[in-house]
């Protein structure tokens, strides 16, 4: 598991990028890709109606695809796409097509081939750099830092490092687990005697609902409060917050950004570790 940062606070705010609230992050994103959509959809009208014949110089056709990729990276960068959720998806190709369509329409009758070439890939990295995250994500290969899926329990929102301990355990059980699995967890004990619990945990919505709890319970308790770390791998967006944290088990509250449509599941990576303050 990634190390924990502190950047949650108690009540499970989400982060986004540069440490703004998730929400925050959305928001700025939504806006993007609407001025996205919006550019994309003018130009591509007046060049139909024929109102576009002079070609752009050199110089305004790299600054436009440069323009572009940025806010295609921007839209890609704030969107919460920790639960792949379908809106995420949405959002990926509307950017796709918005920033494709927009550099088509600018690229006239008569611009260099070399220039549009060069703006083309341009664009095909951070079209490539985008698609191939999200489907690197989608296989619970890897998370991006900004994705924001994590939660730091109230004994421990200070601290940045998980231990090693925790980082060996999760190793172990690096697969994801198959759909029907609640709980599937590893025990461990390092030298110093720090013990980590870590696995994956997951938690079924039925239709209509959104809040629910995951209960995790020690036996035999840990030595110390637990240090919790908490990543979001699949299902539907949510909110997590580390509700209680003993000895003996950890609750985990979950609230979807929206009711769930139908019965879905979410799937937790979960790291619990006892180690004392030195």
């Amino acid at each position: 598991m990634a190390s924990i940062s502190a950047q949650q606070s108690l009540d499970r705010v989400e982060r986004g990028v540069g440490g703004w609230p998730a929400g925050i992050n959305r928001a700025g994103a939504v806006v993007a890709l609407t001025l996205l959509a919006a550019a994309a959809a003018t130009i591509a009208w007046r060049r139909l109606a024929g109102a576009l014949v002079t070609p752009l110089e050199p110089a305004a056709l790299l600054a436009a695809g440069t323009l572009t990729a940025g806010a295609a990276a921007a839209v890609r960068a704030g969107w919460p796409r920790a639960a792949l959720s379908q809106s995420a998806l949405v959002a990926m190709l509307v950017t796709s097509l918005s920033a494709v369509v927009l550099l088509a329409a600018l690229c006239l009758p008569g611009t260099p081939p070399a220039w549009i070439v060069g703006v083309g890939l341009l664009l095909a990295a951070e079209e490539s750099w985008a698609w191939i995250w999200y489907f690197r994500c989608r296989r619970g290969r890897t998370r991006p830092e900004f994705s924001g899926r994590r939660n730091v329990g109230p004994e421990w929102a200070d601290k940045a490092d998980v231990p090693s301990a925790a980082k060996r355990s999760i190793a172990a059980i690096n697969t994801m687990p198959a759909e029907e699995v609640t709980q599937q967890l590893v025990r461990s004990r390092a030298a110093d005697g720090t013990e980590t619990l870590s696995g994956w945990l997951r938690t079924f919505f039925a239709a209509g609902q959104r809040t629910g709890s995951v209960h995790v319970a020690f036996c035999p308790p840990l030595d110390a409060l637990p240090k919790v770390a908490v990543e979001q791998i699949d299902g539907p967006e949510a909110r997590i917050r580390t509700a209680q944290a003993l000895p003996y088990g950890v609750r985990l509250d979950l609230k979807l950004t929206v009711a769930a449509r139908e019965p879905t599941g979410v799937l937790l990576k979960f790291s619990a570790t006892s180690a004392r303050e030195k």
